[in-house]
């Protein structure tokens, strides 16, 4: 029954990176109260009944009519809102990662109180009323490494009255990089770790100059081009890299482990070691070597190289190179 469930869902509302909620997209019934509230004018409209009251008929009549207001109240709040896949942040395996949703609205409706319940998460109450976009932040645990897809989220409301729940199951094409957890351990080392290259390039430093660009206030004075301002009355800035002296490669039998999730951790540890002790390194795996280099960007893509090693389509190396 859940299979057949989720593929008709599936069917009803597509997993997209936008989705507007329509008629076959929002679904209502009513909570407990609104069962409570039912109940009181069923009974109601009994005693107007049975003791030809007129007064008691019509409270009956008028909480009927209420109720069905309510209906559309509460299903309007929820049709027409829009909702964007946005940004994600990445996280290491058995920690939370980071998801953002937009919430958008395109008519003049106003869209509160909704609130959004994912993977057991959720959020606070949420109201669309400006035509900006509400972005929505959640956290949610990430138990594998590789591309973190969640399933389908819950957007809901009981706006206005709480006698009706209306929702909808959306599923947005969204996913999140989950990085090996780190494992601390000791890293052997292959033949070549430790070539002195000497011409691996670092943005930060001020070995070589490279080539001259606009001045922009903060800049050194030291590092102004003088000669050129005396001949062109333009004020340009040195830019200069730094040169590696020792660079050094993170092989995949330099752990020692057999179990590849557990490589994968081992490597990890490292290539954040390296890359926080400033070291020029390179990534080698089965699959391909990521060039030594260094800095936050090549540290990014060589834990993304990690965390989709194996796991078909790309082989995390040349996926993290784009």
């Amino acid at each position: 029954m859940n299979v057949r469930w989720q593929r008709w869902i599936q069917r009803r509302v597509p997993k997209a990176l936008r989705v507007e909620l329509d008629q076959r997209k929002v679904f209502i019934f009513p909570t407990r109260y609104g069962f409570f509230f039912l109940l009181t004018a069923f009974l109601l409209f009994m005693g107007g009944v049975n003791y030809e009251n007129s007064l008691i008929l019509n409270l009956s009549f008028f909480l009927v009519s209420l109720f069905l207001v309510a209906i559309l109240q509460t299903f309007k709040n929820l049709s027409g809102l829009v909702l964007v896949a946005g940004e994600t942040k990445p996280a290491f395996k058995g920690q939370d990662a980071w998801f953002e949703i937009s919430f958008e609205r395109e008519s003049s409706r106003q869209h509160e109180s909704l609130q959004v319940t994912w993977e057991g998460q959720d959020s606070e109450l949420i109201n669309v009323i400006e035509r900006t976009k509400q972005p929505v932040g959640m956290s949610l645990r990430a138990t594998k490494r590789g591309r973190y897809s969640p399933g389908r989220f819950r957007v809901q409301s009981t706006f206005p009255l709480g006698l009706l729940r209306t929702w909808s199951w959306v599923q947005l094409d969204i996913a999140a990089i989950v990085y090996p957890m780190p494992i601390r351990c000791e890293y052997v080392g292959t033949e070549g770790d430790g070539k002195k290259d000497g011409n691996i390039k670092i943005p930060a430093g001020q070995d070589e100059f490279e080539y001259l660009r606009q001045y922009r206030v903060g800049d050194s004075l030291k590092n102004v081009a003088w000669k050129k301002y005396a001949n062109s009355q333009k004020l340009l800035s040195k830019v200069f890299h730094g040169v590696a002296g020792d660079t050094y490669w993170l092989r995949w039998g330099g752990v020692s482990s057999t179990d590849i999730e557990m490589k994968l951790s081992m490597l990890c540890y490292w290539v954040i070691t390296y890359s926080q002790e400033d070291r020029v390194f390179g990534l080698s795996l089965p699959s391909g070597d990521i060039a030594p280099a260094t800095g936050q960007d090549h540290e990014k893509s060589c834990l993304r190289a990690l965390a989709l090693y194996g796991l078909g389509g790309h082989d995390g190396v040349g996926d993290a190179q784009l």
